[in-house]
């Protein structure tokens, strides 16, 4: 395959997640090459998503769910009040649970816990701002009532660039291991019978804090924050026609 059809073979990769060359009669029925090609390159993440949750726990419900919301819009209005630009909240999760003791027969309600949580989306900001605006969320969070930090990812916002090149990368080893193998075979290539790909992103890891550490006092304060690199990564599957 000459190397200038490359570009065409990634526009249409790029356009369609499966795709495929229809042909009569199918692949398998014919005599073919098939070969794969992983492509893999990383990216500085300029995002973040953190979950940040308030835990209340009492035996009347009102008074319990009286004090989470309390707590909940201190803790929203000091995030707010960091005037963050590119930064957006969101309730992503609130939940009542009645606690019961099971060693009475029968069980009864001896309290409730009410639990909200709150997503703190940043997006597009140099890794310097992203890491100090992160630790700096989540030691304010922690110091105005919210007592559970659940999730901390990473990520690149456009990945587009990223996507075309890995794409590009796959296609490549692709097509020059079909090459090997048919002169090696003592075959000729006729031309490309099907072409597929199908993303192997590979996502960052999620930071965890667990619930315990968030009552300690060494929790108290910003934390320090590395945001790490994500990978991309695609495999381009190629069918060769040989003669």
């Amino acid at each position: 395959m000459k190397r200038l059809f490359v570009p065409l073979l990634i526009a249409g990769l790029l356009s369609i997640a499966n795709t495929g060359f229809a042909q009569s009669p199918p692949v398998h029925a014919r005599n073919v090459i098939i070969t794969e090609g992983i492509g893999e390159v990383k990216g500085q993440n300029d995002s973040a998503r953190i979950s940040i949750g308030v835990m209340t726990e009492g035996k009347q419900l009102e008074e319990v769910s009286s004090e989470n919301a309390i707590k909940t819009k201190k803790v929203l209005k000091v995030i707010k009040d960091l005037a963050i630009a590119n930064l957006t909240l969101k309730t992503s999760n609130y939940r009542v649970s009645p606690q019961r003791d099971y060693q009475a027969r029968p069980p009864k309600i001896k309290g409730y816990e009410v639990y909200n949580a709150i997503e703190v989306t940043l997006e597009g900001f140099d890794p310097e701002d992203l890491s100090a605006h992160s630790s700096t969320i989540i030691g304010k969070a922690l110091e105005s009532g919210a007592n559970n930090i659940n999730r901390l990812q990473f990520y690149i916002k456009n990945k587009g660039a990223l996507e075309k090149e890995a794409l590009t990368q796959a296609t490549q080893a692709a097509l020059q291991r079909a090459e090997t193998i048919a002169s090696a075979a003592g075959v000729k290539l006729k031309r490309i019978a099907s072409l597929s790909t199908q993303p192997m992103h590979v996502p960052p890891t999620p930071q965890r804090f667990m619930a315990a550490e968030m009552d300690s006092k060494a929790a108290a304060g910003a934390p320090p924050i590395e945001i790490g690199e994500s990978q991309i990564r695609f495999q381009v599957t190629v069918a060769y026609e040989i003669e």
